[in-house]
């Protein structure tokens, strides 16, 4: 059985973090964490899960943003799914037991993690094959590969940007790749088709890597600066102010947000305001129940680097979540050009809610609308200039697109004189 979208998204490789969803801080909720550690007999364990699925329930009945509930009955559902958390033998079990209820929701956003997989998040570190990847066009089980990690095992077998990953050990590939899923030196059978079409059967060994954010600050053509980063959090905002002010651009700025799952809402805000030199209206977000919406603008940081020059951005397929907003607001405000290829309208505005024992529930609270005025969950952004994806082609044709938008429009030739009229 296929793995629900969210569910996919969550265990491959290729996420590597927790996006599609604006995520806020979590509320005052650090007694979720004191007095309630993970139980240390089997005896305890029953407790413990009810504590854990209750909790988590609780959360979605009180702050689900819809609700409705996507018309799903939550009470009914909550009581099927109960039986199988509380006889659960482990946090593996438990998990995939409210993972279930959770799908109920048929919601992109809303999933839990346990307390191993919270930690493995965290650290950017797992036991993982070595590749990123991203959805292919009108397919719900292959993978396109988007990056290869240097020196990690794929790097080492072989695998390039742009191949399709088709199935491991036989199956599609969210059921067997992701944070928590593999074992170390764990061997998984690999069919790919590469640039060509051909196919490639390959045999990597997993093992424990580090993956630490991309954050890409280069030179183009002497005067454009491309700044690519994967998360929204607040050091990539720091990140991007430092390299704005060392090396500001001369002729224009790309923000390469392709594989960007979005990330945290402040981060977001933080980034906003290093690129409109002025404030203006982000959009409006609504929670549960409320007929008014909550207007948000960019703020105005005084140390922000302000760059009011040329500006592009760079959105995929996998660009969701704070990624997409950022998107949305430069165009509609005409800041500047949207590259790529449409983005997926993962944009719900998620809390992070602490579990007992160390797990967490990423939960939708609030929907957001776009600056103008629609719904972009669902929805997301076509870019301006529509430009396919070609991985590890050079030149890369998204980029070379968003080059010759900031190129300034060659100059007009001087007016020819008038030929002078022979004298009668």
């Amino acid at each position: 059985m296929m793995a629900p979208p969210h569910r996919t998204a969550l265990t491959l490789l290729a996420a590597l973090l927790l996006g599609g969803c604006a995520a806020l801080p979590p509320p005052a909720a650090v007694l979720n964490y004191a007095g309630f550690s993970a139980p240390a007999t089997a005896a305890e364990r029953p407790a413990f899960n009810a504590r854990v699925y209750d909790q988590a329930a609780d959360w979605v009945a009180r702050r689900y943003y819809d609700d409705a509930f996507n018309g799903a009955d939550w009470s009914a559902a909550r009581a099927r799914h109960r039986p199988a958390a509380l006889a659960a033998a482990s946090d593996t079990e438990l998990y995939a037991a409210l993972n279930a209820l959770l799908d109920e929701l048929r919601d992109q956003h809303t999933h839990a993690l346990s307390r191993r997989e919270v930690e493995q998040f965290r650290a950017r570190r797992g036991v993982l094959l070595g590749f990123r990847t991203g959805p292919v066009a009108d397919q719900t089980g292959p993978r396109r590969i988007l990056a290869v990690f240097p020196v990690s095992p794929a790097a080492l077998a072989g695998v390039q940007p742009g191949w399709t990953l088709l199935a491991t050990d036989g199956r599609p590939p969210g059921e067997v790749l992701g944070l928590g899923r593999l074992a170390e030196g764990q061997l998984v059978r690999c069919d790919f088709l590469d640039q060509s079409g051909g196919p490639r059967h390959l045999e990597i060994r997993a093992r424990r890597l580090s993956y630490p954010p991309v954050r890409d600050a280069r030179r183009l053509d002497g005067e454009v600066l491309l700044l690519a980063f994967d998360t929204f959090d607040l050091p990539a905002a720091r990140w991007l102010r430092a390299e704005l002010k060392r090396q500001p651009p001369v002729r224009g700025l790309i923000l390469d947000l392709r594989n960007n799952t979005g990330g945290e809402a402040r981060a977001l805000a933080a980034i906003l305001a290093e690129i409109f030199p002025a404030q203006v209206d982000i959009g409006r977000i609504r929670s549960r129940g409320e007929s008014g919406l909550d207007a948000r603008r960019s703020p105005h940081h005084s140390r922000a680097a302000h760059y009011s020059g040329p500006l592009a951005v760079l959105v995929s397929e996998t660009s969701a979540s704070a990624a997409e907003i950022l998107a949305a607001v430069v165009q509609h405000h005409r800041r500047g050009v949207v590259v790529g290829t449409a983005t997926p309208g993962n944009v719900l505005i998620c809390v992070r809610w602490p579990l007992p024992g160390g797990g967490e529930l990423q939960l939708s609270v609030y929907d957001f609308i776009g600056p103008d005025g629609h719904r972009l969950e669902g929805r997301g952004i076509a870019p301006d200039l529509v430009i396919a994806p070609a991985p590890g082609a050079t030149p890369d044709p998204q980029l070379e697109a968003a080059l010759q938008a900031l190129r300034p429009p060659p100059a007009a030739p001087p007016p020819t004189p008038a030929s002078p009229r022979p004298a009668k």
